[in-house]
């Protein structure tokens, strides 16, 4: 993929983030063939719609996950009300996501294990909503999803564990309740592979975008996730040693 088909493309998805309108197809020539054009596609659409804010990052997955920026506007604090409508929401994930309290821009050499975990103020609780910018009938090639954003529409944030070094991510008990719907886990990446993603981050998957930021939430892999409710639920979750986070819809 060309530099222009990635700008192309972009503005594609960039003009129905903003208008709501469904893609009902999507020219052929534009569709990622592979993870390097789907990242490409990524860039531009942050350059189009502002600043990163944070990162999706699928950890414990593969040595070089799938990973995306996030759009700074896209961040909201637990008990905020989001339009699903607006955001052509049609999920919502419940993860675990970690807030970065040092910068760590590109470093011949790159960083260690010890100097990214230092780098991490703490853990929070965190929902992402994915939303589909294209009709139902469309079968949407999974790598034009990932120069998507991987699909993401919002991030809303739960409050900072700073002592968080403890706990134990591969057996975490999760609970998120939509409307009269209840589901539980208690599975999901360890915090060694969490960690280990966000070295990767930091040294190679990052550097795109200029490395790593001071405040920016890294969002580490959905451990559980749903079809959203109806406008006027709220959806709540609670992570042991974490806390809870809610949203309300509308």
């Amino acid at each position: 993929m060309t530099n222009a088909s990635a700008a192309q493309a972009a503005l594609l998805l960039s003009r129905v983030r903003r208008t709501g309108e469904k893609l009902v197809t999507f020219p052929e020539a534009l569709v990622p063939q592979d993870r390097a054009a789907a990242y490409a596609i990524q860039d531009e659409i942050i350059a189009l719609e502002g600043e990163v804010g944070g990162w999706k990052i699928a950890s414990g997955t593969e040595a070089a996950p799938i990973s995306s920026p996030i759009l700074a506007r896209a961040f909201f604090a637990s008990g905020a009300t989001l339009n699903i409508v607006d955001l052509m929401a049609t999920l919502v994930e419940l993860e675990v996501g970690l807030k970065l309290g040092a910068d760590l821009p590109p470093r011949e050499g790159g960083y260690s294990r010890d100097e990214v975990t230092a780098a991490i103020e703490g853990l929070l609780p965190a929902f992402e909503i994915v939303g589909r910018r294209f009709a139902a009938d469309y079968e949407l090639p999974a790598l034009l999803s990932i120069g998507d954003l991987q699909a993401g529409s919002a991030v809303v944030s739960g409050p900072v564990v700073t002592d968080w070094q403890g706990l134990d991510l591969a057996t975490i008990a999760l609970t998120l309740d939509i409307g009269s719907q209840t589901l539980s886990t208690d599975t999901g990446a360890s915090l060694d592979s969490v960690i280990e993603s966000i070295v990767w981050l930091a040294n190679e998957g990052s550097l795109r975008q200029g490395g790593l930021r001071k405040g920016q939430i890294i969002i580490t892999g959905a451990r559980l996730k749903e079809v959203l409710g109806q406008p006027g639920e709220t959806v709540r979750a609670s992570l042991a040693g974490l806390g809870t986070i809610s949203v309300t819809l509308a």
